[in-house]
Parts: C-alpha cells; sequence; structure tokens
C-alpha cells in the first residue's frame, strides 16, 4: 500500500535536528517561523560555517537512511543468535523471541521516524489503496464501513514476502515459483484452441493453475483490495496477521528437527507480543489464514520426537484466542473454521461466473460418475475404501442391473465408471484433466486421502457433478459457512463399511437415483456455486466490493465480523 505526499512535503529522506546533530553542524529551519536575515556584515563571516553545515547535514542524512536501509535488510534473527552465542548467552526461546520482536518492532519505528519524511500525513487524509484505488478515510463513519473496519499488522517481510521471494529455494515444494505466480493464483491455462475444451473454458483468462496451498495468498491480496481497511486498530472490528504459515512449513514437512519447523512461528510470537495492540487483545478478534490442513499445524508444543509431525503454531498458547481459517480444521478445536479449497476458476465479475454456470447447466454428461485421485494398496490402514472404489470403477465386468429408467445419460455399461489417475496424469499441473472429466459425469467419487477433506470435492461441485460423500468429515462438519446444512439437497452419501466389505456396488447404487432428484441437486450446485470460488484480486473487485455478488472470501469476512461483532465463538 503506497501512502499520498503532500505537496508541501520533501520527497527526500529527512531526520529531525537533535543534541547530537547540533554538535556537527546540522541546523533545521523551522517551517512556522520566519527565517531570520543575518546582517551584511556577518554574512560573509558565517556563509562557510553554514555552508559546511549544510553539508554535514546532507551527509548525515544520506548515513542514516544507508544504515537504516541496510539494518532493515538483516536477517536480525540470526544477527542476534550469532551475537548471543560469541558472548556465550543463548536466552530462553521465550525470552528469545520477545527479544527479537522488540529489536525488529525498533528497527521500524527508526526507519519510519528517520526515513517517512514527506510520507507522512494526518489521519484525515485518504490512504492510496491498490491499483491507485482510493480507500476509505479510517475516519468515516459511512453506513458500509460500520463494524466492517479491518485493520492488518505491518509484519516484516520475513514472515510473508521474503517467504514468496525465496521460492526457488525451497526443496519441498514442486513448481513453487509458478504456483506463487499471479498473487497466488499460479499460471494461466494453456488449453490449445484445437481442443474443444478451450471452447468451454470461457474467458480463459479466468482459469489458472492455482494449488491446493495457495490459500494464505489469496485471502491477503484480497484483503488489501478490501474497502474498509483502517490504519487504527482500535477502530477495527477484525484484525488479520499475514503470516504465510504453507510457505513456511511446506518446505519443513520433513525435517527432523521440530526446532527448524517451529522456529519462524515462535519469532512471530516474540514480534507479536511487543506490539501493544496484541497486547491488550491477547489474540481476540484477530484472524490468522493456514494454507495447509489443521492437522500440519497441532503437533503438542513439547513433542521434540523427530517423527512428530508438522509444527506446533496452533497449539501455541499465544495463539489459542485467534481464529484459524484452513482449507480442512479440527470440528472439535478452539477457534477454527473451514472455507472451501482454491479452484482453478477466478473470475473477475459477475458476467463470468454467470457465464461459467451456464456452461455447465448444458453439458453433455455421459458417464455416470468418476473418480479423480491417486490408488492407495489395500494393506494401508485408512486407505481400504480408495483401493475398493479404484477396483470397482477399473473392473470391465460389472455387475447386472435391471433398473435401467433412472439410468441418466450414463451410456452403456462398461463405461459407467472412469478414473482420473492423478499419480499417472499429473493433476496438479494438468488440472484441465479432472475438469474435463467432471463436466462428462454426473456423479464424482469423494474418498477421504490424505485426511478427509479434498481439493477434488470443489473441482467436482465447479464442473457441476454431485458429489459422492463416504465420510460427514468431508464436508458436512467443515465448510458449514459455505455448503448448505442439507448435504442430500447437493449431495449423495454411502455407508464405507459397506463398499469395503463388498457389500455395494457404487455405480448400482447410483444407476437408482431417480432423474428429477439429480436435476434438483444439479440445479442447486449451480445456485451454489459463487460462494464456492475465489475471485480474481483487481480494481474492479474492490470497486464493487460491497455490491456485487460475494464469493468465498467474501462470505467468510461476513461471518467473521459478524462473528467478533457479537462476541460469539466458532
Amino acid at each position: 500500500m503506497t501512502a499520498a505526499t503532500e505537496p508541501d512535503s520533501p520527497s527526500s529522506c529527512r531526520v529531525d535536528a537533535g543534541p547530537w546533530a547540533a554538535s556537527v553542524g546540522y541546523q533545521q529551519e523551522s517551517a512556522s517561523l520566519p527565517r531570520q536575515v543575518e546582517p551584511s556584515s556577518k554574512k560573509n563571516k558565517t556563509s562557510s560555517s553554514r555552508a559546511g553545515g549544510a553539508r554535514h547535514s546532507v551527509t548525515l542524512a544520506l548515513v542514516i537512511c544507508i544504515f537504516v536501509a541496510s539494518y532493515s535488510l538483516l536477517d536480525i534473527d540470526d544477527l542476534l543468535l550469532r551475537v548471543q552465542t560469541s558472548l556465550g548467552h543463548i536466552p530462553s526461546p521465550t525470552a528469545q523471541t520477545q527479544q527479537l520482536g522488540a529489536t525488529i518492532s525498533a528497527s521500524e519505528a527508526l526507519a519510519t521516524a528517520q526515513c517517512q519524511g514527506g510520507m507522512q500525513r494526518n489521519s484525515s487524509t485518504y490512504r492510496e489503496g491498490p491499483d491507485n484505488q482510493q480507500l476509505a478515510d479510517e475516519d468515516d463513519d459511512s453506513a458500509a464501513c460500520v463494524g466492517r473496519r479491518i485493520y492488518i499488522y505491518k509484519l516484516p517481510p520475513q514472515f510473508n514476502q521474503k517467504l514468496i521471494e525465496n521460492c526457488e529455494n525451497q526443496q519441498g515444494w514442486a513448481r513453487m515459483c509458478y504456483d506463487l505466480s499471479n498473487q497466488g493464483l499460479g499460471v494461466p491455462f494453456d488449453v490449445p484452441e484445437s481442443d474443444p475444451l478451450a471452447h468451454l473454458l470461457v474467458p480463459t483468462s479466468a482459469w489458472y493453475k492455482t494449488n491446493q496451498f495457495s490459500l494464505e495468498l489469496l485471502f491477503h491480496e484480497r484483503l488489501k483490495r478490501y474497502p474498509c481497511l483502517t490504519e487504527n486498530p482500535d477502530r477495527a472490528t477484525m484484525s488479520y496477521i499475514p503470516f504465510y504459515s504453507a510457505l513456511d512449513l511446506t518446505p519443513k514437512l520433513f525435517e527432523a528437527s521440530v526446532a527448524v519447523r517451529d522456529q519462524l512461528s515462535e519469532r512471530l510470537v516474540g514480534w507479536l507480543q511487543s506490539n501493544s495492540h496484541w497486547e491488550k487483545s491477547r489474540g481476540n478478534k484477530h484472524v490468522m489464514v493456514l494454507g495447509r490442513i489443521v492437522w500440519d499445524y497441532v503437533r503438542p508444543e513439547k513433542a521434540s520426537q523427530p517423527g512428530s509431525w508438522g509444527n506446533a503454531l496452533v497449539s501455541l498458547p499465544e495463539f489459542w484466542n485467534v481464529t484459524k481459517i484452513s482449507i480442512e480444521r479440527n470440528p472439535w478445536g478452539s477457534e477454527q473454521m473451514a472455507v472451501p479449497y482454491p479452484t482453478s476458476f477466478h473470475p473477475s465479475s459477475d458476467a463470468e461466473m454467470v457465464a461459467w454456470q451456464s456452461t455447465i447447466r448444458t453439458a453433455q454428461r455421459d458417464k455416470l460418475v468418476v473418480f479423480v485421485g491417486s490408488p492407495r494398496h489395500n494393506k494401508v490402514p485408512g486407505t481400504e475404501l480408495r483401493y475398493e472404489l479404484v477396483r470397482q470403477c477399473s473392473s470391465t465386468n460389472p455387475s447386472e442391473n435391471n433398473n435401467t429408467t433412472s439410468q441418466v445419460s450414463a451410456g452403456n455399461q462398461n463405461s459407467r465408471c472412469t478414473m482420473v489417475l492423478c499419480n499417472v496424469v499429473k493433476c496438479a499441473r494438468n488440472p484441465q484433466a479432472p475438469i474435463r472429466a467432471f463436466l462428462e459425469s454426473i456423479f464424482c467419487l469423494q474418498p477421504p486421502g490424505d485426511s478427509a477433506t479434498r481439493k477434488s470435492l470443489f473441482d467436482c461441485l465447479l464442473a457441476g457433478a454431485i458429489p459422492v460423500l463416504f465420510d460427514n468429515m468431508t464436508a458436512a462438519q467443515q465448510y458449514q459457512w459455505h455448503l448448505p446444512r442439507d448435504t442430500a439437497s447437493y449431495a449423495i452419501t454411502i455407508d464405507p463399511t459397506q463398499v469395503v466389505a463388498g457389500e455395494l456396488d457404487v455405480a448400482n447404487k447410483l444407476l437408482e437415483v431417480p432423474k428429477e432428484v439429480i436435476a434438483t441437486m444439479q440445479a442447486t450446485i449451480i445456485d451454489m456455486l459463487p460462494r464456492l470460488i475465489y475471485k480474481k484480486p483487481g480494481p474492479k473487485l474492490f470497486e464493487q466490493s460491497l455490491t456485487s455478488s460475494k464469493d468465498a472470501f467474501d462470505h467468510t469476512i461476513d461471518r467473521l465480523l459478524q462473528k467478533f461483532d457479537a462476541h460469539e465463538t466458532v
């Protein structure tokens, strides 16, 4: 966010005079008092000293600015550790993080005081936002912003921007730089014109290879353009902590040292503890977005075994009061809520959304059911269901079924179930393959995988297919702000124990679903689709954020503000 410079403010870096400045000849003239004109008899005597003082002041100002700029680029935490090590003193983790936070805050305050210069302005002026839009005055009490003001912490870049800039050096996230491009949307689709799918994905500018762990970037970019931002945290209904936890954790997931995995989270605690707004609130009415499933962040704080998983961010007591938004939550965890996985579709207008709804409404679905995912071995505990579904779907001799009256555009019996195996197709790099399969199918199988939730669920809904669920944790107990309470209104639920035991053939079960039920479910999915996708950040959204149709981000912000305004709990 850039700052508007007042016309009469100098654009160069400026320092204020003090006793130390006077000792080296620095002089600063007051803007409120007229400059005294020296008598001509003294003019020549003082001219050389005044010139020397001016040269000293300019030199001093430049030295200070260079020092501050250089200091801000240092890896402060590593520098502290080296100094402490050389002195033979390593403080406890808690003291260390507090000291680090105080040091960073002090350096930020120094940089602001010494180099902000002409960008300083009073609180009654407008703040210049992204895309040269003007954000509402924080003293503006218009009805649109009452109870909706959001404060964004100005974290040091090591907690967000530096993680993006360091993408090429990360080993745990394949194609990380590609996935983080375009404000977290990823690289655009590259479907050739000769592909029939190219004529369905209209406009092509709305389609990206979006990584499933990009939620933090998408939320932060949208919040930067939020029309009711405030720089006064005491006026905010909600405070947002823009920490890119997934970008930090993903490359370290298989790191043996838990101290390495926890390092940046603990540094964040130290920085926050040096902030007066945080100290007053103790995390209440604060929000943090976690780009990965919450289970990657709940390792007990004291668990230091090399084999333990993830980091301890959610387990840290300092974050217990913070509301955690993630793609999969622990329904029994404190202050947690799940939001939809990012998909590949990011419209920039309501017209683009309506056009896609029309596309999926008229799609020719000549397959009954599709499974998109990777197969599992039947001997691995917890993966028996997926193994059996793949076995059923790959069978060339399906059991006979005489009830064909509700076989809506299902094709012949041998092609009623199709698969897109992501260990072969590489679905993350080729998301057009799953989209094509879902567009051609009436139903889509959604068995749990590494965890209960799946990005595939939202890819399936995006294409207008009806999900087949086997676990309440996949949808019903997760996305309560975005999916209908009545799961039966948009999905089919099947008992997994019957499938694993070989007592139920899923395709046969789906053939029993009446045509009118299918049509009703498809209509429900099309209607709820806008609140399941994330629009593209941009100036159009900034202008229309309070008037256009609401997407997954808007619905999440609305519910958070309602929760904090009413002092509710998740």
